[in-house]
């Protein structure tokens, strides 16, 4: 298994400072990196992102990641996008008609609803859509905590499915690539399993770790 330090990707999108304690809790190694050569050479990269499509799509663009993923997601590397990742790892979003995602997933990102509140800010629970192995059902019910207007419609490739004026893709996976809807960081024991179990399957050097309970 690969022990390269975990990529994440920062370029002003992100709330980088709750995942990066998310990581220490799971005593996972890391590095930032604003552009493709502060990478690591190896293992997961990931992608976090609030805010605009359209903002953070010009962001990437900007530092050089958004010609330089889908290279490197052909060549096999791991790629887990987290909120506004995921929607811009597919291709295209309701919230930017005429700005296009990275397509690596399928799907177009749609506003939630309709009937309720948006923005979609709490606590959602989640269920099975599909087996995959990086993701067994998670503990304690499955709750986890979303702060989003927009999700992916389901596809095929979903994984788990949450419900908020209509069901949407709260996991996507497809080849190496997966996204997170909701903020496994933010979202206790659930979202650190979910969140250590796919890392381990993108090749991190996971430690034989007990995710805390509280």
């Amino acid at each position: 298994m690969s022990s390269a330090p975990i990529t994440l990707i920062d370029y002003d999108a992100g709330n980088l400072a709750s995942l990066e304690g998310a990581l220490d809790r799971l005593g996972l190694v890391y590095q930032r990196a604003a552009t493709p050569d502060q990478a690591a050479l190896s293992g997961p990269i990931v992608l976090p992102g609030v805010g605009h499509f359209e903002a953070a799509q010009r962001s990437l663009r900007e530092r050089g990641w958004w010609r330089v993923l889908p290279t490197l997601v052909a060549e096999g590397r791991p790629l887990l996008g987290i909120c506004l990742g995921l929607q811009l790892l597919a291709e295209g979003s309701e919230e930017a008609p005429k700005a296009t995602g990275l397509g690596l997933i399928p799907g177009i990102v749609r506003r939630l609803g309709p009937g309720v509140k948006v923005p979609h800010m709490g606590w959602s629970q989640v269920r099975q859509h599909r087996p995959h192995p990086a993701l067994p059902d998670p503990p304690h019910g499955g709750w986890l905590y979303f702060v989003h207007s927009y999700a992916l419609e389901p596809t095929a490739e979903t994984i788990f499915l949450a419900d908020h004026g209509r069901p949407f893709s709260a996991i996507e996976a497809r080849g190496t690539v997966m996204g997170f809807q909701p903020h496994p960081e933010k979202s206790g024991p659930a979202g650190l399993f979910l969140l250590k179990s796919a890392l381990a399957w993108m090749g991190s050097a996971t430690p034989d770790l007990e995710v805390p309970c509280n």
